[in-house]
């Protein structure tokens, strides 16, 4: 897989934003801080085997995968293009 699916990055942004929710619902409802940890867990997942760069496996973070959607887009890393489909 030469690519990063433009489906696995808005499934992180939603997994982050579901946690950033239910970490501010926990201080109301403490049973929602277990939510928030299944919502990492999975986040954590999909970022170690979907949202690496597919040349060298290196990290790049969220905010400039969703830069990289719509722009050229270069690994940090090894320098090699990200291509988002």
């Amino acid at each position: 897989m030469k690519y990063i699916s433009s489906k696995d990055i808005k499934l992180g942004t939603c997994l982050i934003v579901l946690h950033g929710i239910s970490i501010m619902g926990g201080f109301i409802k403490w049973p929602l801080f277990i939510f928030a940890g299944i919502f990492m867990f999975f986040y954590i997942i999909l970022d170690r085997h979907r949202l690496r760069c597919p040349n060298c496996g290196g990290f790049e973070n969220l905010d400039r995968l969703n830069y990289a959607k719509k722009h050229v887009f270069h690994c940090r890393h090894c320098g090699e293009r990200i291509n988002i489909l």
